[in-house]
């Protein structure tokens, strides 16, 4: 049927252009270079909200806010089967550990693992001189593996944090007790 939509292609579909949009080679996984068209912000957004449509297209329609049986916890073989990138962002990491947990299951915030990252003093708030918050990596965060870029956006600059393998992992491994 012509209607249907092949859900494996999709999924490939949309890491791909998750990869790309946080600046990886889908094919291999290198760190494509700063100056390669899809670091450009714009193009990055763009990929971003590509993703979150075909995301969209994937789920089934007429259900408006899906009911969740289980709240998110981890386990260690929910937690084996995380992809880990060489680096990424922390939306795009949070992305991987929802794809691999149950689908009754509470998905993952971004937002709950950097507040975490802040409690524990691996991530701090700081104000620009324009008054705009943003988190930025501590010396603890740097450590295991976070690190930061300033970038110019649509709306000026902003603290882009990459998270290597290893703060990946720590992030797994330490996902309980958020």
């Amino acid at each position: 049927m012509a209607s249907e939509i092949d859900q494996n292609k999709l999924k490939v579909a949309i890491d791909w252009i998750n990869k790309l949009a946080n600046g990886m080679n889908p094919i291999d996984g290198r760190v494509l270079p700063d100056s390669d068209i899809v670091n450009n912000v714009h193009i990055s957004r763009c990929l971003f909200y590509v993703s979150s449509l075909l995301e969209g297209v994937g789920k089934k329609k007429g259900s408006q806010q899906k009911q969740y049986e289980l709240e998110f916890q981890l386990t260690p073989e929910i937690a084996s089967k995380v992809y880990i990138a060489e680096r990424t962002g922390i939306a795009m990491f949070v992305k991987e550990i929802n794809k691999v947990i149950p689908d009754n299951m509470q998905p993952l915030a971004a937002s709950k693992v950097t507040q975490w990252l802040v409690s524990v003093g691996y991530l701090v708030e700081q104000q620009s001189s324009d008054g705009r918050k943003y988190k930025a990596p501590t010396e603890l965060g740097t450590s295991i593996g976070m690190t930061s870029a300033w970038r110019d956006g649509s709306q000026g600059q902003y603290l882009a944090i990459s998270y290597d393998a290893n703060a990946q992992h720590f992030i797994l491994e330490n996902l309980f007790k958020l």
